[in-house]
C-alpha cells in the first residue's frame, strides 16, 4: 500500500516524492481544446462547471495532480486553440478548495510576477489544500504574450540567469523568519515580509519544463520535477538516455529529480479503433495552422527541439501538444506505461481530446490495470467509498 496515503498524508511531497511507481495527473483543461489542436466537435470546450466535475474525478480516481497551462492568448487559426484560458493561481486554489487529496499545481510566467507576490498566493493555496500546492515555474517563450504586458523578453539564456534570482528570492521568502533585506542585479527589496509560510517545508515542490542547456542546468540544480519533451520517440533507448543524463546531472547538483512527461491517450476497444480515431482528429479535422503558429513561435524562442525536429512532432502537437502518444487498447495503454516506468519516467501528465467521457473511461479501465501490473497501488479513499457503497446496495 502507498504509505502516504495509508497513513493519511496527502501533501504534495508525500505523494510525489514517494508512494506509486508511476504518478499520474491530469493537464491543460484550464484552457480551451485542451492539448488537442483540433476541429471535432467532442473537443474540450472551458467551462466552470466541467472543470470541477473534471477535478472532483481525478481526485476520487488517487492519481496525483493536476497541471494548468500558463497561457494568456491563444494561437488561431479555425479552432482558436488555447483561445479562451482561465488564470492558473486562482484556479488552483478554488480546485482545491473542492477537492481533498489531488495535488494542484499553478504554472507561473517568472518575468511576469514578483516574487513576493508568487510567494504569498502559494502559501495561500498550501494552506486551503492542507498542504497540496505545486509550483510550475516558466521562464517564458510566448513573446506575443510578453508584449501584452510590456515585458521585456530576455535573450534565452538569460532568462535563466533572471530565474536564479527570481527563485532565490522566492525561497528566502518562503523560508526565512521575521524581515530580510534581499538584493541582487535584478532586484533591491528592503524589509522583506511574508507569513503564513507554506504548510509544507521546507517549501512547496517546484517544477520546471525547460529543454535548453541553459534550462537543464536550472531545473536540475534547483526544482524537485522536470517536466520534458521527449526527443527519442523511435526508441525508447534515446529517451533513456535522455532522462539518465538529467537525474545524473541533478546528482551532481547534490539533488533527486523527477522526470514528468506529457501523454495523450487515445483508448479503444480495439487497436484500429484507436488509430482511426487518432486519424481523424489530426488529419482530418487537425488545425494545421494554429499548430504551424505554436510551432513557429515555440521552435523560435524555447531552443528545446530544433527545427528538423519540431516539424516531424507536428502531427504529435496536434495530437496532443507534443505529448507522448498513448494509442490503442487500455491492455497496450499500461503495457507502454511500463515501459516508460522502465526507463525512469516517473509520472505522466494526461489530456485528452474529449476529457469527461475519457477521463471516465480511464478510471474504470486503465486505473484497475495499472494495479494490477504493479505500476500504482490501489487507493484508500476510493476503495473505502467502493465498500460503503456495497455495504449500502447490500
Amino acid at each position: 500500500m502507498n504509505s502516504a496515503t495509508s497513513q493519511g498524508d496527502y501533501s504534495a511531497r508525500a505523494r510525489l516524492f514517494g508512494g506509486n511507481r508511476m504518478k499520474l495527473g491530469v493537464m491543460a483543461f484550464n484552457c480551451s481544446h485542451g492539448s488537442t489542436i483540433t476541429t471535432v466537435p467532442e473537443a474540450w470546450k472551458l467551462n466552470w462547471a466541467d472543470t470541477v466535475e473534471i477535478a472532483q474525478a481525478v481526485d476520487r480516481s488517487g492519481m496525483e495532480t493536476l497541471l494548468p497551462v500558463g497561457r494568456w492568448r491563444g494561437y488561431g487559426g479555425p479552432s482558436d486553440f488555447n483561445n479562451a484560458t482561465f488564470e492558473s493561481f486562482t484556479w488552483a486554489s478554488a480546485l482545491g478548495a473542492l477537492t481533498k487529496h489531488v495535488g494542484v499545481i499553478a504554472t507561473c510566467h517568472v518575468p511576469l510576477v514578483h516574487p513576493l507576490m508568487v510567494a504569498k498566493m502559494a502559501s495561500t493555496i498550501d494552506h486551503v489544500t492542507g498542504g497540496r500546492f505545486i509550483l510550475n515555474i516558466v521562464c517564458g517563450w510566448f513573446k506575443n504574450e510578453f508584449d501584452m504586458f510590456g515585458a521585456h523578453m530576455r535573450p534565452h539564456d538569460d532568462r535563466y540567469k533572471y530565474a536564479t534570482e527570481w527563485f532565490d528570492f522566492l525561497r528566502q521568502t518562503w523560508m526565512r523568519d521575521g524581515e530580510f533585506d534581499f538584493k541582487s542585479e535584478n532586484f533591491d527589496a528592503k524589509a522583506v515580509w511574508s507569513e503564513p509560510k507554506p504548510v509544507q517545508k521546507t517549501h512547496p515542490p517546484v517544477m520546471n519544463d525547460g529543454g535548453s542547456p541553459a534550462a537543464q542546468e536550472f531545473t536540475t540544480r534547483y526544482c524537485d520535477m522536470n517536466f520534458v519533451i521527449l526527443k527519442d520517440r523511435t526508441y525508447l533507448e534515446g529517451a533513456k538516455k535522455q532522462i539518465e543524463n538529467l537525474k545524473t546531472m541533478a546528482r551532481m547538483h547534490g539533488r533527486e529529480t523527477r522526470i514528468w512527461i506529457h501523454v495523450y491517450v487515445v483508448c479503444r476497444e480495439t487497436e484500429k479503433e484507436a488509430k482511426d480515431y487518432l486519424h481523424h482528429y489530426v488529419y482530418e479535422k487537425g488545425d494545421w495552422e494554429a499548430a504551424g503558429n505554436l510551432l513557429r513561435i515555440f521552435g523560435m524562442q524555447t531552443e528545446t527541439l530544433d527545427p528538423k525536429t519540431l516539424e516531424g512532432h507536428k502531427a504529435h502537437f496536434i495530437a496532443g501538444h507534443g505529448g507522448y502518444p498513448l494509442v490503442g487498447t487500455a491492455e497496450q495503454i499500461v503495457d507502454e506505461l511500463g515501459k516508460l516506468a522502465d526507463i525512469g519516467v516517473d509520472g505522466c501528465l494526461i489530456s485528452w481530446v474529449d476529457y469527461k467521457n475519457e477521463l471516465a473511461q480511464w478510471n474504470a479501465e486503465v486505473l484497475p490495470l495499472l494495479v494490477q501490473a504493479g505500476l500504482r497501488q490501489p487507493f484508500p479513499p476510493a476503495e473505502r467509498t467502493r465498500e460503503k457503497s456495497t455495504a449500502r446496495v447490500a
